[in-house]
């Protein structure tokens, strides 16, 4: 029987999952990965670290299950980490961090040629990264990877291969899928830009000796990957247009399944392409951190109270710093966290019901400029595991609460490998 592998790189970790054709978990199993190094908004990693935490990974799989069974695998990697390597792979320095903000004057010279584009016109996405690197090394022959990318090309031996959900925060035009003409005008090397293929679509057969020798197959394909965000998304098993899922985490994400792309500066919303469809959404600063300030380890307790038959309808803005990007994109946006209540289960309901507002606010953002409301949510993160508060936003929302397949990456990624996404328009 053929079985299929997702690799899914976070911040601090590798974790793999294994299915079977049914979509059934074989395994699962993770490795940690040393910390990236910060020095103020300079935010960075050694690569090196991601593959060795790979390998030690699979060596354990090596001793559960019989790694030539693997007819194919998918990575995905942390949105806008990238790195510039040699023709033989090798990285030039430290990958930079998807939250590096180091690189100031690259912004702004974007902001200034590409006329204010909505998702490379800030120092914490790739390409602003990708520039940074080229100038310190003053690097003439180089490729720009993403870390996905990277994993992915090291297994193949080819380091010349991205995704158009990666390339998105380096600037591709996923509409039109061709590098927009502004590139001209930037200081890189044209050669150097990857050549862009569908998520899930075949990149190469394994080639890297060092996997092969755990047991891998030579014909197995390693195919495009994602980011993690994408992985997490195809994980629930959300599909269908009119399907959406939100993540519940540090921020709160929101993603919906569209026949068309969305892109509005003006609310902070920007659409993936997946195959023929596209998930359009943003990313809010209202979530999980406001209620881990506030709260802390008072969370599982203060979550038995929340009472979804009595709203407080306080209408907070649960902030957990000045300014927003989503659905109200206002670098100056002031938290809204009162009136108080006297009570410390009302005042937490009432942050928990802000959040619930403002992910029903992002949802008809999305349908004020052409988009559709949801028929179903699926949730993912550590907010979707509170049964009380889903019953309090199936209230506000007026939408089902779906079942997630899966709350990993990994197994998203998994099912990115087996072929869920269409390859072929």
């Amino acid at each position: 029987m053929s079985l299929f592998l997702g690799i899914d790189f976070g911040t601090s970790g590798v974790r793999t999952s294994v299915i079977n054709p049914n979509k059934e978990e074989i395994i699962n199993f993770s490795v940690s990965i040393e910390k990236p190094i910060v020095k103020d908004s300079l935010v960075y990693q050694d690569p090196s670290l991601w593959w060795n935490s790979l390998i030690k990974n699979l060596q354990f799989l090596s001793t559960k299950i019989d790694l030539s069974k693997i007819e194919r695998l998918s990575i995905d990697g942390t949105s806008g980490t990238v790195l510039i390597c040699d023709d033989q792979g090798s990285p030039i320095d430290h990958a930079l961090m998807y939250n590096d903000a180091s690189s100031v004057e690259e912004a702004k010279l974007i902001e200034k040629i590409s006329s204010g584009h909505p998702i490379v016109s800030s120092p914490t996405n790739a390409l602003v990264r990708a520039l940074s690197l080229i100038k310190k090394n003053s690097a003439q022959s180089y490729k720009i990877l993403h870390q996905a990318d990277w994993v992915a090309s090291k297994m193949i031996e080819e380091f010349k291969f991205s995704d158009e959900n990666n390339a998105l925060k380096l600037g591709y035009d996923c509409q039109e899928r061709i590098w927009p003409n502004w590139f001209n005008e930037l200081p890189l090397d044209e050669d150097s830009l990857p050549k862009i293929l569908i998520p899930g679509q075949v990149m190469g057969n394994l080639k890297n000796q060092e996997l092969l020798n755990l047991g891998f197959n030579s014909k197995l394909e390693v195919v495009a990957g994602t980011t993690d965000s994408i992985a997490a998304f195809l994980a629930t098993g959300a599909s269908q247009i009119g399907e959406a899922v939100t993540s519940i985490g540090t921020t709160l994400v929101v993603k919906a399944i569209s026949a068309k792309p969305i892109f509005n500066r003006e609310f902070g919303i920007y659409s993936h392409r997946l195959g023929d469809r596209w998930l359009a959404g943003g990313a809010s600063n209202v979530g999980g951190k406001i209620i881990e300030e506030l709260f802390g380890n008072k969370i599982e307790e203060l979550s038995k109270s929340l009472n979804s038959d009595k709203l407080l309808n306080l209408n907070y803005y649960p902030l957990a710093q000045i300014g927003e990007r989503f659905p109200i994109n206002d670098p100056n946006k002031m938290p809204i966290l009162e009136p108080r209540p006297d009570k410390e289960t009302d005042f937490f309901q009432a942050v928990l019901e802000g959040i619930t507002q403002v992910e029903k606010l992002s949802y008809e953002k999305i349908v004020e400029i052409g988009g559709s409301y949801p028929l179903k949510i699926f949730t993912i993160g550590g907010g979707g595991k509170n049964k009380n508060w889903n019953a309090m936003r199936e209230k506000i929302l007026k939408v089902d609460l779906g079942k997630p397949l899966s709350n990993d990456a990994s197994y998203g990624v998994a099912l990115l490998a087996m072929g869920v996404v269409n390859t072929n328009d």
